[in-house]
């Protein structure tokens, strides 16, 4: 087993012991001719084509830096903000006689990888403020967070880069009448703080003065903000110290990425035998689970995160289609994921490849209990590479008493192929620090794998034209014309009308 098995970085291992040579071998060259570079992320290439920006979100770490004038303005701008946000953070905590509830009004990047994290350190230690996290259009999530919140100890984070997203617009109205039915208009306004890139949106919405907005950039793609003003609610939850703990953790693999060749980086390794997978074996489907329930909001992020940025059939120049586009992603949380879709992987006609991520260290006393859960991490692995045909298992099952012939036929039933690839990813410790790494190495990989797919991981039109059409048939709901909408979705209006008279 070579050295060349394993990377060791940033508080992290990976292992690539369960892949087969020639993928290992396919990735490695295809990432050897890559043309882009991670070191345009911290420059002023114009990586996003189709909205002709940069993308900076590696900028928003603490302690980096770009590489030519505009990068450098930009990571300056970042850390500024950041810091003008940890002061207004800790003034607000120190001033506060009880805990604050804070509404977080976000939706997909804005909310996802916010709450991955905060669930994730709410086992490490106990948050400072109640957040009450609200990212869907469903009144009863809205009334919930509104009952277990005191009017006279709230504070609203209206968090959203453009200004624009229409669950987010929709659930801030209500909190701000809720909170003005309490409090006064006047004070209801001096409760909310935004979190964007269009301070001007803000301001004519609500009326809100600069020292009520935190300022991200355009060129920081929603799914990849958490780094920049977009993560306020994570000071607010666990202070100034943990969250730069994260920053460094991302700034560790950032440094790992700017520094290693992409066939032997951690990231580029994750993303060329995905690519692999995809493009030269055929396989549609990536899992990826997650042994600990502090991880339990993270599936939805990295869903979110891969298949939003990996989704697309155009090509980044906008003109030539691409045949093969990233993989669909299945996540959860193990031992219990392990009894819901862990069947397709082991049995499926069509292989799927895995990722594992597990914590070698406990972070609580029960090491007994520990050490099983990482003992099924790794068994699921083990019978997922190495298989056991149905040969075997008619030995063993006649061993057991049972007839040839049912035994044959029972074998049959419980082959496993093996085969099937995974990539387990350790983190020495749940600890901030790790889980910063964490999910800069996911970003990373995600920008890889567009980049070798030639895509651009940046931007996502097809959730942009499903948010058009939801405005125009809400508004063709409340006036009963349809004029302009689809067939099918004229008489899905019908029918809806008739069952709400």
């Amino acid at each position: 087993m070579s050295a060349s098995s394993f990377i060791d970085t940033a508080g992290l291992r990976l292992e690539f012991t369960r892949h087969g040579a020639q993928a290992l071998a396919t990735a490695r060259t295809t990432l050897a001719s890559l043309p882009q570079r991670p070191s345009e992320l911290v420059s002023s290439s114009v990586l996003n084509g189709s909205e002709g920006r940069p993308a900076w979100h590696m900028l928003s770490r603490l302690g980096a830096d770009g590489i030519d004038a505009s990068s450098r303005a930009a990571a300056a701008f970042l850390h500024a903000e950041h810091q003008r946000m940890v002061e207004w953070a800790e003034a607000l905590i120190e001033s506060s006689q009880e805990p604050l509830d804070i509404i977080h009004l976000g939706a997909g990047g804005s909310e996802t990888p916010m709450l991955a994290l905060h669930t994730a350190l709410s086992v490490l230690q106990a948050p400072r403020c109640q957040v009450h996290w609200v990212a869907n259009l469903d009144g009863a999530t809205l009334d919930e967070a509104l009952r277990a919140s005191d009017p006279r100890r709230t504070w609203v984070v209206i968090n959203s880069k453009s200004f624009r997203t229409q669950e987010v617009m929709r659930n801030a109205d209500a909190v701000v009448q809720w909170l003005g039915s309490h409090l006064g208009a006047e004070q209801a306004r001096a409760r909310l703080v935004a979190l964007t890139s269009n301070a001007d949106a803000a301001h004519q919405r609500f009326g809100l003065p600069m020292s009520q907005v935190f300022r991200s950039l355009p060129e920081i793609g929603g799914r990849f903000s958490l780094w920049s003003a977009h993560g306020l609610a994570l000071l607010l939850a666990f202070g100034a110290d943990t969250v730069a703990e994260l920053h460094a953790g991302a700034l560790d693999m950032d440094r790992h990425f700017l520094d290693t060749p992409l066939a032997a980086s951690a990231p580029g390794l994750l993303a060329g035998l995905s690519h692999a997978y995809r493009v030269r074996f055929g396989l549609p489907l990536l899992s990826i689970g997650l042994y600990g329930d502090a991880f339990s909001h993270m599936p939805l992020y990295l869903q979110q995160l891969l298949m939003e940025s990996l989704g697309k059939s155009t090509a980044a120049d906008g003109v030539q289609p691409v045949a093969v586009s990233g993989p669909a992603v299945i996540s959860g949380v193990g031992t219990p994921v392990q009894h819901t879709y862990f069947q397709l992987l082991h049995q499926a006609a069509v292989p799927v490849f895995h990722e594992i991520v597990a914590v070698v260290r406990p972070w609580h006393a029960r090491h007994a209990e520990h050490l099983a859960l990482l003992s099924n991490a790794l068994g699921q692995a083990d019978a997922l590479w190495n298989g056991k045909d149905a040969s075997s298992w008619r030995r063993e099952l006649m061993q057991q008493g049972m007839a040839a012939d049912e035994a044959l036929r029972a074998a049959h039933h419980r082959a496993c192929p093996g085969g099937r690839p995974s990539t387990f990813i350790w983190l020495q410790h749940l600890r901030a620090r790790e889980l910063g790494a964490l999910l800069a190495l996911y970003e990373h990989r995600t920008v890889v794998e567009g980049w070798l797919y030639g895509i651009n991981p940046f931007d996502q039109w097809g959730v942009e034209l499903g948010k058009t059409l939801a405005a125009r048939i809400e508004q063709a709901l409340l006036t009963r014309d349809s004029q302009g909408l689809s067939a099918d979705t004229a008489a899905s209006l019908d029918y809806l009308r008739n069952q709400l008279a």
